[in-house]
């Protein structure tokens, strides 16, 4: 299992960023961003880390697929390590600037996100990421290709 869309719904009700025409979510934009493919998350970055961990939330057992991606303007590399505490589910990648990293997540009823970064540069910075969901049956754009927000 792969918890990835656990970042698009909990992570962006904890962080708010906006570079360029990026725009991040808050929680209340979950099922908005299931049905537009997705969207942008931050994490606060202190010295080439960071870590957050999120509340408990309803995830109702959906399964999604979609990719996540380091924003392109990044430098270095990014080693994410996402688990869902509740559902045991883990992801961990190593990841560059304009990467795309497919995943699949099916979720328990609810959820719960740690999120460990560690950059290969020691500097502070926000890591963003955008986290892109497919719509069965959808014409939509992929999910691996950004959106401008």
């Amino acid at each position: 299992m792969r918890p990835l869309i656990v970042l698009a719904a909990l992570l962006g009700a904890l962080f708010a960023v906006r570079p360029a025409g990026v725009e991040a979510q808050t929680l209340e934009d979950l099922a908005r961003s299931v049905e537009q493919g997705g969207g942008w998350v931050g994490i606060p970055i202190v010295a080439g880390e960071g870590s957050v961990s999120t509340p408990t939330v309803p995830t109702m057992g959906i399964t999604l697929n979609g990719c996540v991606q380091v924003w392109g303007g990044h430098s270095g590399t990014w080693d994410i390590e996402a688990r869902d505490l509740i559902n045991q589910g883990r992801l961990a990648v190593k990841a560059a600037p304009g990467q795309s990293v497919p995943f699949t997540y099916t979720a328990g009823m609810r959820s719960q996100l740690t999120v460990d970064v560690a950059w290969s540069e020691p500097r502070d910075t926000t890591l963003l990421l955008w986290v892109g969901l497919e719509r069965p049956g959808s014409s939509a754009p992929d999910a691996c290709k950004p959106t401008e927000g």
